[in-house]
């Protein structure tokens, strides 16, 4: 249980910077959906950057562990690679900004599967939440992927609330984790505690 402490506490900072850029990138979005979308491109380029880094790091950090680490290479390069093509071609992806970003939500909801993983590997009864969420991620990304908007920036602003619902679930997802784990922990201590008792006598 030590060692889900510390792994947690090595993606939990990482989670909350996350969570609060694809909030405020999914807000942007919604309030100028008709602003440049090559300067949109680098931005969110530089921001998938970051994140793959991030993971990237904290993955070597836990690596070879299945909870709470996970997936995190596959993450970490496939988020890095699709940050340096929008910073690198911005001018090509702005033409298909909308399917990009959709194919972005789409593979991170299949990637979010993981936290699923992780509240089975916690014994969490509620595991099958995160599934649900995982899959309501990726039908987003196929309605946006799909594109049944009339216009270019109705689509930019659905896409803005979908960046917004994501890094909200991200947000409470980790919250959870931090109170599974620590249940876990305080149930784990209770046990040793009466062992030691039965012991003494």
């Amino acid at each position: 249980m030590n060692s889900i402490y510390k792994k947690l506490k090595t993606i939990k900072f990482e989670i909350i910077i996350v969570s609060i850029a694809l909030f405020v990138l999914g807000l942007l979005l919604v309030i100028f959906p008709t602003a440049s979308q090559e300067i949109i491109c680098k931005g969110i380029g530089v921001a998938l950057c970051v994140w793959g880094v991030l993971r990237l790091i904290n993955y070597f950090r836990i690596a070879g562990s299945e909870i709470l680490g996970s997936y995190g290479l596959v993450q970490g390069v496939t988020l890095l690679a699709f940050g340096m093509f929008f910073v690198i071609k911005p001018g090509f992806i702005a033409v298909f900004l909308g399917t990009a970003l959709a194919i972005i939500i789409i593979v991170d909801g299949i990637l979010k599967l993981q936290y699923a993983v992780d509240f089975y590997h916690l014994e969490s009864d509620k595991w099958w939440i995160e599934l649900i969420g995982a899959v309501v991620m990726v039908v987003i990304g196929i309605i946006a992927l799909l594109n049944p908007f009339s216009t270019s920036s109705a689509l930019i602003v659905f896409i803005g609330i979908a960046l917004m619902i994501e890094g909200l679930w991200d947000f409470i997802s980790l919250m959870r984790i931090v109170s599974v784990t620590k249940k876990a922990g305080k149930a784990i201590k209770n046990f040793k505690d009466q062992v030691d008792a039965v012991d003494m006598k």
